[in-house]
């Protein structure tokens, strides 16, 4: 049977995943927001349409009828899923063996301490963006119910890649000159093993499931500093606590919840070697590419 995927949401990560299926002859439709968007992902070879809610919501009816495999990464709204808002009659609709995927975050998970959490722990956030992601990972999990799809939601911690990451302002010296030193710690994933875990759980087609996506080493913003710091040979930046400093509104979320997010079921249910296992190796490829 040909594979085919659609995608709601063209951005880097549902872009490349994209390409490493067109090279195995899959077919690719999905969405994007804009007409120069549009045609940049046309000249690579797939098939889009403009989905700009609430002003532009196009006929999608067929392209998700034929697709093998859909998955979803646009950012919820307080409503929940805006593909949901606007195609859940054709979603609850789908027949056959269709896989879904739906990338959320562990900012579901909330403030756990210094515990550990993994995907069976409660999902206790606070903050406005985790409780948009819980209401949006339930209603596919609704549609999954009603239309006996595979449902695999993806809660991924903080994506770096060479195009999205903080190394080019530590050599441009464009950080303002200081880091906020505190012992949060965070989860990240290269977004290069963040397709990689989507792939795997193509193959892994049998059940529904959660995977956490996280590499294997939470660490604070300092420790990540000291390392860029010492790989690039330039100063270390000022380190200013966290407390010394007034936060935005959304950086006060960022910072107000934490946990330590375990990825044991990525390598026990799918057999996934993470490519980069700690920001070390992760960050180390990016600088020396």
């Amino acid at each position: 049977m040909n594979k085919k995927l659609f995608c709601f949401g063209m951005g880097k990560v549902s872009t490349q995943l994209s390409l490493k299926l067109l090279e195995q002859g899959w077919k690719v439709n999905g969405t994007c927001r804009n007409n120069q968007k549009k045609e940049l992902l046309e000249g690579m070879g797939f098939s889009i349409k403009i989905f700009s809610s609430p002003e532009i919501i196009p006929d999608i009816k067929d392209d998700l009828a034929s697709a093998t495999h859909v998955i979803v990464s646009i950012p919820p709204s307080e409503e929940g899923c805006l593909s949901i808002k606007h195609y859940k009659k054709v979603l609850e609709s789908l027949k056959g063996n269709k896989w879904l995927g739906y990338i959320s975050s562990t900012s579901v998970y909330g403030d756990h301490g210094t515990e550990w959490v993994d995907e069976s722990s409660k999902t206790i956030t606070k903050t406005a963006t985790g409780k948009n992601r819980i209401i949006a990972e339930e209603q596919w999990q609704e549609i999954s119910s009603k239309n006996r799809t595979t449902l695999q939601i993806f809660r991924v911690g903080g994506i770096y890649s060479p195009q999205r990451n903080q190394i080019k302002k530590y050599r441009d010296n464009s950080l303002n000159n200081y880091v906020i030193y505190d012992d949060i710690k965070f989860n990240r994933i290269h977004q290069d093993d963040l397709v990689g875990v989507i792939l795997a759980a193509f193959r892994e087609n049998k059940e529904s499931n959660i995977f956490n996506v996280v590499d294997d080493e939470p660490t604070t913003t300092h420790e990540q500093a000291k390392f860029i710091c010492k790989i690039l040979n330039i100063p270390l930046p000022k380190f200013v606590k966290l407390n010394d400093l007034k936060l935005t509104l959304k950086q006060q979320e960022f910072y107000k919840e934490r946990k330590l997010v375990k990825n044991n079921l990525i390598k026990e249910r799918l057999e996934y070697k993470l490519i980069y296992p700690s920001y070390r190796e992760g960050l180390k490829a990016i600088i020396n590419a």
